[in-house]
This record gives structure tokens, C-alpha cells and sequence, in this order.
């Protein structure tokens, strides 16, 4: 059958029999029978909250008189620095700015500015991160959505933004689909290889754009899954599924599967999988799925199709319980780029639907780690983003760890289905 691990999804049709090999809770590491996981205690809870208001206030210290929120340093150049601020104004968002706000509305001022000044040199990690916080600045709150007329591909405005901010987005999301690569659906710097980490931010910008009201043609979201779909590593160990309740304190169960631990690399000619990027293949076949069956089913996207993608999402996550860890990047040659990896962590377990990872409740362990790695003054400094040739971003990593703490992901409309077999 195919099962969910949130409330919000539903049961599809079945497909094989549920072998249940424990009727009791998991031991050492899982949930107690009264704590639904991935929710912080009252006591932890105050904690992140707490945390996560002296990051922002940190942040909002540290951003310069013209607006931007740090660069990337490589090789002593300064690079990204569109993207830097978009990801400290999504971070501050999450933390509770708001339109308005003398720091954010500078943020915001200084991406369109750089933007529109430099049209020409934009980049895939620059157009992905400021589209997803183009899409939470300019969008209505929940709940405040003007109505819409509704064309073939959804609503036209369905957050009401300024018709400028809107037709902003729709320029960057046009990018990114032109800097697709035709011959084999990914992203890469352009005029450069392509590769996952671009990738998923491609299409988080592009799951943006789309939530936005901007038609994102479904041949975009096919040639990136076939693409992530080829890349990821042929075969691995088997791996027993945990099974969490959708009730509060109900039973967690352990559950033979057909799954089996396989996870992505940097680069589709490479098979050495590594926890950030598998993170991003499991959230760009995700967000491609939803792509493809939201707000119409596309007909070349056949069901069959749909339970190999669900699997490798589910083995995915196999990869992660393997091999799990908050402490650091996983992997035997992973790079540091630690809280990059957190805050794919996130977004992988929001939009696959996981709240566990075998006996590792990620959220909680996750929160944990960052809660007592957090400086006096209240940014977060890994010492390192990824390879030699990157320097240190304290903005970057106080920005991801805000965003792991806030579990500022959105879920998808079209949550990725589970096979248990």
C-alpha cells in the first residue's frame, strides 16, 4: 500500500502487504509514547525561540548601510552576494520580520537593485534564493489571499502581489528555465557543468515562482526528475522502515520494506553520495513530483512512474538513517558545508513527509545540536562552508541555522506518496 507519515496526506491504493515486526515502541532514540515527534517540550521550545530571536538580531546587526547580508569568498573573490542577503532576508522572515521592517525592506531593495543592474550575470544560486524570498516578502499571509480568477494553470496572482514584484518573478523564474540544460535537465553556474547542489536551488526558486501564480511548463519538471532519478546510486544495503503514528502518542512501529540505502553525489558522473546532497535529490524529485500532478496531472508523468520516484525518495531517506547525522555533513568525502546540510535536512524531511529517520527524530537532534552551538553573541560560525577555497560566512550559516529552526519549508500541495510493500 501506499502510506504517509504525516496526518495531511492520504492512503492510496494497495500494493502489498504491511509486515509489522515490532508492536511495541522503538527503543534508545525514538519518540516517548507521549511526545509526537519532531515537537519541541514547552522548555525546548522557549529555547529555540530564544535562539532563534538573538540570530535574527544578529543578522540585522551585521547588515551593511546599502542593504546586503554578506557574500560567498572563494579564492578571495566575493560572489553571490544577491543570493547571501535573499537567504538572511528569508532567515528573517522566518524569524518573524515582516514588510516593513527597515532591515528586511533594505534587503529587499538591494537584490532588486543588484538585479536589475546586472540582469546579465545572474546565476542559478542567486535567482533560486531570491525567488523564494521575493515569494514570502511580496506574498499576502496566510489566510489575508485576495481571490483571483483562475486560468489553466492555477491562479493568476494567488498571493496578491504587486504586479511589479509578480512580473519580477516571473523574469527570474524565465531564467532558470532558460538555464536549464536541454540535454540533460539540471542546473550548473552558467556556462559551466551542472550539478545538484545548483540544481535544487533551481528548483526551490522555481517552486517559488510556481506557488506565485507563474506557469512552470511540465517538461521542466520531467527532464530535472529523470535527471536526479539517473544520478542516484544504483544500489544499497536494505534498510527497515519506521513507521510513525499519525496520532499523538500512538505506537511506532519497524516495518520490512524494499528499501534500500542509496543516496546522491555532487556531480551525476560521480557515485560517491554525500548527506547534503542527498537532501537535494530527494527535495528536487519532491518538488518536481508536486510539479507534475499540481494543479493538473501531466499524462506523460504515468502512475507507474510515480511509485519508481516515490521509492527513490523512500530510499533516499534510507541513505539519511544510515548514515544519519547533525553534527556534520555525512558521507565518507563530504565537504564541511554543515549547516547547508542542516537546512537541506529540513526541507528534505518537510517535503518527503518525515518526521523520523529510523530511531533519529532529526528535528529534535537537529535543534539540539544547534541550541548548544550557538555563539554568545547569537550568530552561528561552522569555521568553514565547504572546500579550501571557500572563506567562512557566519551570515550564511546563522541564516540556515534560523531556517532549520524555524522548519521554514513550506509543504507541498502534493505530497510525495510512500510504497511499503
Amino acid at each position: 500500500m501506499h502510506v504517509s507519515f504525516r496526518a495531511r496526506s492520504i492512503l492510496v491504493p494497495a500494493l502489498g502487504a504491511l509486515l509489522l515486526l515490532s508492536s511495541g515502541p522503538l527503543a534508545s532514540g525514538a519518540p516517548k509514547k507521549k511526545q509526537k515527534p519532531g515537537v519541541p517540550d514547552k522548555e525546548m521550545q522557549k529555547a529555540i525561540d530564544e535562539a532563534v530571536e538573538r540570530g535574527a538580531e544578529w543578522l540585522r546587526k551585521h547588515q551593511s548601510a546599502s542593504g546586503q547580508l554578506g557574500v560567498v569568498k572563494h579564492g578571495g573573490a566575493a560572489y553571490y552576494g544577491i543570493g547571501s542577503t535573499a537567504l538572511g532576508g528569508l532567515a528573517l522572515l522566518a524569524a518573524g520580520d515582516e514588510q516593513g521592517d527597515e532591515v528586511l525592506d533594505k534587503a529587499m531593495a538591494y537584490c532588486r537593485k543588484k538585479d536589475e543592474e546586472g540582469s546579465g550575470a545572474r546565476t542559478t544560486y542567486d535567482a533560486g534564493t531570491v525567488l523564494m524570498f521575493a515569494h514570502k516578502y511580496f506574498g499576502h499571509p496566510e489566510g489575508k489571499k485576495p481571490k483571483k480568477k483562475r486560468g489553466p494553470a492555477g491562479p493568476a496572482n494567488p498571493l496578491g502581489m504587486p504586479e511589479d514584484a509578480l512580473g519580477w518573478i516571473r523574469s527570474l523564474a524565465n531564467f532558470l528555465v532558460d538555464q536549464q540544460k536541454q540535454e540533460t535537465g539540471d542546473w550548473g553556474y552558467p556556462q559551466n557543468r551542472p550539478d545538484f547542489s545548483n540544481t535544487q536551488y533551481a528548483l526551490l526558486g522555481l517552486r517559488a515562482a510556481k506557488d506565485s501564480g507563474i506557469a512552470i511548463a511540465p517538461g521542466v519538471w520531467l527532464r530535472v526528475l529523470d535527471r536526479a532519478m539517473d544520478a542516484q546510486q544504483k544500489d544499497g544495503p536494505k534498510v527497515k522502515r519506521t513507521i510513525v503514528p499519525e496520532e499523538e502518542g500512538g505506537t511506532v512501529y519497524v516495518v520490512e520494506s524494499d528499501d534500500r540505502s542509496r543516496g546522491w553525489p555532487y556531480t551525476a558522473d560521480s557515485n560517491v553520495a554525500t548527506g547534503s546532497m542527498t537532501t537535494a535529490g530527494i527535495a528536487i524529485l519532491a518538488i518536481a513530483h508536486d510539479g507534475l500532478v499540481n494543479p493538473r496531472k501531466f499524462p506523460s508523468y504515468k502512475p507507474s512512474r510515480q511509485l519508481e520516484v516515490a521509492q527513490a525518495v523512500q530510499d533516499g531517506f534510507a541513505w539519511l538513517e544510515a548514515n544519519f547525522a547533525v553534527d556534520k555533513n555525512p558521507g565518507s568525502m563530504a565537504p564541511n558545508w554543515h549547516y547547508y546540510y542542516l537546512y537541506g535536512l529540513e526541507r528534505a524531511g518537510v517535503l518527503g513527509g518525515r518526521d523520523l529517520l529510523g530511531q533519529h527524530d532529526w528535528y529534535i537532534e537537529g535543534a539540539k545540536y544547534l541550541l548548544q552551538a550557538q555563539k554568545s553573541d547569537g550568530r552561528w560560525a561552522s569555521g568553514a562552508l565547504g572546500t579550501a577555497e571557500y572563506e567562512a560566512s557566519d551570515i550564511l550559516d546563522t541564516a540556515w541555522a534560523i531556517l532549520f529552526l524555524k522548519r521554514a519549508t513550506h509543504p507541498l500541495d502534493s505530497p510525495m506518496p510512500v510504497v511499503t510493500k
